[in-house]
């Protein structure tokens, strides 16, 4: 009787890993074709994301903080290779806020410990840093990190500085004021006026994101419709994708929804895109 039972228990053991082995085979097969699918068309180069809904699904779950803040993490490190499998080589993410800095002590030191951890498993051996060829920027005012953090962002930065198959912005400590004011400060301090006036093409030489193209898409998760301080500068002709899902919940799905809608709108987009490219150059010309 006991070996009966035993094989009965092995046997269903058995049905159960075939069966998800089956359901993930089949997952994996549809994934591919939908990334075939969605790649025919106009794909984004460069994707924003504010990853908004840690902390609510933390409560949602009645887990601790840190555990929202950890589950966010996986989640970002699935939509960063569901990104670049798609032939999208820019992805900034909004990580960490300068005014993020008003929060509890205690969270805070947390959130600096982990970001310290997770940017460390960043360049692993085996990391999606080495797998797709990412390299790493940290871009902020660094200043403001503890030093184990800062340390460990540049360790990052030097170890992918080489890599060029793809790119991913880390925005940490980041406000878009902040960085406007210092592409003003860089374009005075190096003497880069033209005309004796600042124009916008001398601030953008100084922005972080200076070697980088402007995002297409920007989503915000958690159904918050508001910048936040994030990249102001950037965005004038993004599509602004905002989802009530919550960070930590954002799938593959939710990324080929987000996609598709840029791809309804881009030619309204490219339109005004080269409109405004129109008005510049003729603005030069006078």
């Amino acid at each position: 009787m006991a070996s009966y039972s035993a094989f009965k228990s092995f046997s269903s053991s058995c049905f159960q890993k075939a069966a998800a082995f089956l359901a993930n085979s089949i997952y994996q097969i549809f994934r591919r074709f939908v990334i075939w699918i969605v790649s025919a068309g106009s794909v984004p180069n460069h994707v924003a994301i504010i990853m908004d809904g840690n902390r609510r699904y933390a409560t949602k779950r009645n887990v601790k903080k840190l555990k929202g803040h950890e589950f966010g993490y996986n989640s970002l490190m699935h939509t960063l290779r569901d990104c670049y499998e798609l032939g999208i080589k820019y992805v900034s993410v909004y990580a960490f806020s300068i005014e993020n800095f008003r929060r509890s002590k205690e969270e805070v030191e947390t959130l600096m410990n982990l970001m310290q951890e997770k940017l460390e498993l960043l360049i692993e051996k085996g990391s999606i840093v080495n797998k797709y060829g990412i390299r790493v920027q940290i871009i902020g005012d660094l200043s403001l990190f503890p030093q184990h953090v800062r340390e460990a962002a540049e360790r990052a930065m030097a170890f992918s500085r080489n890599n060029d198959r793809a790119v991913l912005n880390i925005c940490a400590p980041y406000t878009g004021t902040q960085e406007i004011a210092q592409a003003v400060e860089g374009v005075i301090k190096n003497g880069d006026l033209a005309e004796k006036e600042i124009r916008a093409e001398d601030i953008e030489r100084h922005l972080y994101t200076s070697n980088c193209p402007e995002p297409e898409l920007l989503i915000r998760t958690s159904g918050e419709t508001r910048l936040s301080n994030f990249f102001l500068w950037q965005t004038s002709f993004s599509l602004l994708y905002a989802t009530p899902t919550l960070w930590p919940e954002f799938t593959f799905r939710h990324l080929i929804r987000a996609i598709l809608e840029y791809q309804r709108a881009y030619p309204f987009l490219q339109k005004q895109k080269d409109q405004q490219q129109k008005l510049v150059s003729h603005q030069h010309h006078d």
